[in-house]
């Protein structure tokens, strides 16, 4: 069984031992102190490495999403995440997930619970203010017939398409094509005159350039012609992260699959192919 046969059998993720990271990089992984590690408590907020299973990425992994069967190609990647400790037994955290996963075939969900051993937390950050009205609304959501919860370590389906935001699933089920979600770390070309006020706001996704660490993505405002935006304005290359910053209502375009195209009014929006770049 290999590592994603692994993860996928209990739900898509594991913790991850941060300590041989840490002995093996000691200028730049530094851990919490024991002091540090032994203060934690209900209330604390602390940082774990989850090993993720996700599909692939053009340009992290030099793969295609999808194989010449249409099935995800699904790879292990390493995302941290944030919990807060609910409880502790020992050298175990009790915690619930304060993150949403990147990762698209995992069952974990923001307030799932999960242990964590002390020796796994990489980061620590300042208590929860309202730890009691935290723990009020965990019992309110752990009660509600109508959360998402389900048990994390429940198997996960290789084949089950990939796990988007809600905003992101509506896009991608109006334009019909399969999800190919954007990793935040990818580069993306965003017009300069961009803010996040701008409309109309244009969006085409081209073909991937991996080489160039390049998802395919270009954002406008202004004319709605890329060439002449890229003569009069210019382009600046930015992060997937970045160009949120600067409008952060691309969000729910950024699974659409190379070959389409979106442009965002004030009030509505049109998702449309879009041929290939020039």
């Amino acid at each position: 069984m290999n590592e994603v046969e692994a993860l996928l059998a209990r739900g898509g993720w594991a913790l991850e031992d941060p300590r041989p990271t840490a002995a093996a990089h000691p200028d730049t992984f530094e851990l919490p102190t024991a002091g540090e590690l032994a203060a934690l408590g209900p209330g604390s907020v602390v940082r774990a490495i989850f090993r993720i299973v996700t599909i692939a990425d053009p340009v992290r992994d030099g793969a295609a999403p999808y194989d010449d069967h249409g099935r995800p190609v699904l790879v292990p990647f390493g995302e941290r995440m944030w919990a807060i400790v609910i409880g502790r037994e020992g050298d175990v955290l009790e915690c619930a997930m304060d993150n949403h996963p990147f990762g698209t075939h995992t069952r974990l969900l923001p307030n799932d619970r999960v242990r964590i051993p002390v020796s796994h937390v990489i980061a620590t950050a300042a208590p929860l203010p309202d730890f009691d009205e935290f723990l009020a609304f965990l019992a309110r959501w752990e009660s509600d017939p109508e959360n998402p919860m389900t048990d994390p370590t429940t198997p996960m389906d290789p084949l089950a398409p990939p796990r988007l935001r809600r905003d992101q699933q509506a896009v991608v089920d109006r334009s019909g094509a399969p999800a190919h979600p954007s990793i935040p770390f990818a580069r993306v070309l965003l017009s300069k005159n961009v803010t996040p006020d701008s409309v109309p706001l244009y969006g085409a996704r081209f073909e991937p350039k991996p080489e160039r660490g390049d998802c395919g993505w270009v954002f406008f405002t202004g004319p709605p012609d890329l060439d002449e935006v890229s003569r009069t304005v210019g382009f600046s290359v930015v992060t997937v992260q970045e160009a949120l910053g600067r409008h952060p209502q691309i969000q729910p375009y950024l699974a659409l699959a190379p070959g389409w195209g979106f442009t965002l009014f004030n009030d509505a929006d049109d998702l449309y192919p879009v041929g290939p770049s020039t």
